[in-house]
């Protein structure tokens, strides 16, 4: 099943709505950020050296970046939602995955 490293303040909640829209079943693991330094938690950090939030674990390997997750994702899950390489729209498509 796939898991996903919640963290509050962050895009990981563009990956839970993507997911709920997908109707694509997932393990969820929150995680707080620090209070007074607003830096990610231990437990984040045993997962990437980075304490990156979001993540997403899925068959053993490991995804970072919202945009890389939703493009995972969709392609994994729904491909007609990703516009085919080369085109106009997929360009586009692009320019909105990046945006945020």
């Amino acid at each position: 099943m796939l898991t996903v490293y919640h963290r509050n303040n962050s895009r990981a909640q563009r990956i839970l709505w993507l997911l709920e829209e997908l109707a694509v079943p997932y393990g969820l693991k929150t995680c707080q950020r620090d209070v007074a330094t607003s830096l990610a938690p231990s437990a984040l950090k045993k997962a990437h050296p980075l304490g990156k939030a979001p993540m997403a674990e899925d068959e053993g390997r490991l995804i970072v970046e919202s945009a890389a997750i939703v493009g995972y994702l969709c392609a994994r899950h729904d491909p007609h939602l990703i516009p085919p390489a080369g085109s106009g729209a997929h360009i586009d498509h692009l320019a909105l995955m990046h945006f945020a």
